[in-house]
């Protein structure tokens, strides 16, 4: 990364958390009566957030994927820069969470007294499994212990599986959310992290190694996961409606033609999938729009993450509930506030912050290995 795009991004960033400061800390203070969320919508931007980061995350996971499933080694290169990608994203992802929950003082209890009969014992176990296995990697890369590779990269794959999957799973189960509640969705999440994880891969490769071949491959990549995502999101939407059942069509409704049909139609299917298809099949052999087509990909994630946890929360569980007592914090809509919004500046740039910051801390997580192509 130039020098000087480099120093313009660090005060960026340092400044986005500045910002920010306020909203994370509103929320240490007053949990979620800081936040615009209420009975019947119980899970806002905190959530889109985590998911939107958790996805980004599975960078890493896809490298595993590529090199020890389908014997790809040339992309062993970036297990490096990938190590760094699932910290930083897992650090981002786990700050929206904590505060999301109200009483982020009492996570420990995680680990002093888990249920594990509950999927949400089971995200913070593998989301810290997750975190430990690429820390160690990339303590072996920086160390020089390769014979750690390995075992920890092999160790990586179930686990990485279970942790994507098990997120969707968490949503799968709540039979009261007829657009979450479907079999689909744990695939869906797995191939929605690895597309928006591979997307910002793919671009930190160009910014930080200039590898036109790898960049090309790993666009090949994405663009084949953007078409199997496409593909379960329609078959997804097709079931719902011709599921016949009122709370799936009034849900998917109010995502394609409600009052934020702009997010879907505008964010998610112009610039995140249309935009960088017809770029990728179009310049697909040139690097430097493959990257950016997979930035669009990447960041244009937030909108399938908006679409999937807002408006299954506005259909009522029963007819008329939004009716029977009227109060702020009962109704079946929601608009993030200022100190959430906040939070989402803070956390976005402390990711920026990580990887402005990482070939200054980390400089063998970023080297070119030698005899790597370069452009």
């Amino acid at each position: 990364m130039p020098k000087k795009s480099s120093t313009g991004l660090l005060i960026l960033s340092l400044l986005g958390m500045l910002a920010g400061a306020w909203g994370v800390i509103e929320a240490l203070i007053y949990g979620l009566h800081a936040t615009a969320l209420g009975s019947y919508t119980p899970w806002g931007l905190g959530v889109i957030l985590y998911l939107f980061f958790l996805g980004l995350s599975a960078g890493g996971f896809l490298v595993t994927i590529l090199v020890y499933i389908f014997g790809q080694k040339q992309y062993d290169a970036l297990s490096p820069l990938a190590a760094w990608l699932v910290l930083v994203t897992e650090i981002c992802a786990v700050v929206p969470i904590n505060l999301d929950l109200g009483h982020w003082e009492r996570t420990y209890q995680f680990v002093t007294s888990p249920n594990f009969l509950s999927p949400m014992t089971w995200m913070f176990v593998f989301f810290g499994a997750l975190f430990v296995i690429y820390a160690l990697k990339a303590l072996a890369y920086i160390r020089g212990k390769e014979t750690w590779l390995r075992p920890l990269s092999l160790l990586s794959l179930p686990v990485g599986l279970m942790f994507y999957g098990i997120n969707g799973y968490f949503f799968a189960i709540l039979v009261g959310y007829t657009i979450w509640n479907s079999p689909l969705t744990p695939l869906m999440f797995i191939v929605a992290a690895l597309l928006s994880g591979g997307a910002l891969l793919t671009f930190l490769t160009w910014v930080f190694h200039r590898n036109t071949d790898l960049v090309r491959g790993l666009g090949r990549a994405v663009l084949l996961l953007l078409f199997i995502y496409v593909g379960l999101e329609a078959l997804n939407y097709f079931v719902g409606y011709r599921g016949n059942r009122v709370e799936a069509t009034k849900a998917l409704n109010l995502m394609l033609f409600g009052s934020n049909w702009g997010v879907f139609w505008f964010m998610h299917v112009m610039i995140g999938t249309l935009i960088p298809i017809f770029l990728l099949l179009k310049y697909g052999q040139d690097g430097r729009i493959t990257a950016w087509s997979c930035l669009l990909i990447a960041l244009a994630f937030m909108a399938v993450r908006i679409d999937f946890v807002l408006p299954a929360q506005y259909v009522g569980m029963l007819q008329g509930l939004d009716k029977a007592f009227v109060h702020e914090r009962l109704q079946l809509s929601y608009d993030p506030n200022l100190g959430e919004w906040l939070v989402g500046v803070f956390v976005t740039s402390l990711g920026l912050f990580g990887f402005v910051i990482g070939p200054k801390v980390a400089p063998a997580l970023f080297a070119k290995k030698e005899g790597e192509a370069h452009v």
